[in-house]
């Protein structure tokens, strides 16, 4: 946690109690009360109303407000696109988590930057991925954050089938379809398996552990590589 954002911490700490002491922002923050009194320095000398009483501690004058988020109008188009994009590609869970972010943010900004929000000149087009595909991302993107091993049954563009047990490591978006990268242990190689060919997806209660060789940073350096040649 940089400078900034530390100063920002405790601005929000200072805001969400009545009162609150040097020892404790230090507790919380993993830094030390020297530190944390040259913070509150430098916060009153940049204008922000903070009251101190000897024994009590620190809080804010009741007329502080943050100021509304500083976005560009460039910045605030390109959240717009990038939370519709999900909405239209992702699985539900995060397409919700898309339109609370758009909700909070449209509070925060000034009027004349609400309608950017609301642009129609970027467009994620409906239909980009059906929804099996959705509730096949939400079932990988489960397992790859419990490193659950998964069992599926796979298609090849021949429409032969093949049982498959993989290890996933993350999802990727080509434009009409996700695929997961994974390793495969029938191939003992990386393999990226498209989610609309994969048929009775089953997380097991197996672990994986990633190591050196078999992660996800080595498969995205091998399709670097790949694609180089």
């Amino acid at each position: 946690m940089n400078r900034t954002e530390r100063l920002f911490q405790i601005v929000e700490i200072l805001r969400s109690r009545k009162t609150t002491t040097a020892a404790y922002l230090a507790e919380r923050l993993g830094l030390s009360v020297r530190t944390i009194y040259r913070h509150i320095n430098d916060l009153s000398l940049s204008g922000i109303p903070i009251i101190s009483e000897a024994g009590v501690g620190y809080w804010l004058d009741d007329c502080f407000d943050m100021p509304p988020l500083m976005f560009s109008e460039e910045e605030v188009l390109a959240l717009s696109f990038g939370a519709k994009l999900v909405q239209q590609t992702a699985d539900d869970f995060l397409a919700d988590a898309a339109s609370s972010l758009l909700k909070k943010v449209k509070q925060s900004l000034p009027a004349e930057k609400k309608k950017i929000l609301n642009q129609i000149t970027l467009h994620a087009p409906f239909g980009l991925i059906d929804k099996q595909q959705k509730q096949k991302m939400a079932i990988c993107r489960d397992a790859i954050e419990r490193q659950k091993i998964v069992d599926i049954k796979y298609s090849d563009a021949n429409e032969d089938y093949s049982e498959r047990r993989i290890w996933p490591l993350a999802l990727v978006f080509w434009g009409k379809a996700w695929t997961l990268a994974s390793w495969c242990e029938k191939r003992q190689d990386f393999r990226a398996f498209r989610l609309d060919r994969m048929h009775n997806i089953k997380v097991t209660k197996q672990l994986f552990q990633t190591t050196e060789k078999i992660c996800l940073q080595v498969f995205v350096d091998k399709q670097t590589s790949n694609s180089k040649q």
